[in-house]
């Protein structure tokens, strides 16, 4: 899985080797994270963070990067369902629809170097 090249361009940039990928419960998953031409790829150990974690297509995953020197990036996960949309929403979102805005725009604006959203698309 690609991480947006922007967020691997400032956070990321010449890491190649094992990361580690944290949730909120302090769980964390080390995968491997391969940054060539701006653009990082996350490989070896994403499929399992992905199984043990129940993720499907449309759920979306927003990373902040904790640590740099040894790379730790807390991962939120919000899931998507057929009929509800976003579960696990930010309050903002819940409390209304804002159509096509980006989870990041909730966000602190002096965070959001630091955090990037993707969203699972199985092929």
């Amino acid at each position: 899985m690609y991480l947006p090249s922007c967020f691997a361009e400032k956070n990321l940039n010449g890491v190649s080797g094992f990361i580690k990928l944290q949730l909120s419960n302090g769980r964390q998953w080390s995968v491997r994270c391969l940054y060539r031409g701006g653009r990082a790829k996350l490989s070896q150990g994403w499929f399992e963070f992905t199984v043990e974690n129940n993720l499907g297509e449309g759920d979306v995953c927003v990373f902040e990067l904790l640590r740099t020197k040894e790379v730790v990036l807390q991962v939120t996960v919000f899931r998507v369902t057929e009929d509800a949309g976003l579960l696990n929403q930010p309050p903002m979102m819940q409390q209304q629809h804002i159509p096509n805005m980006s989870h990041t725009k909730l966000l602190n604006p002096h965070l959001q170097h630091r955090v990037s959203t993707t969203k699972l698309i199985r092929n």
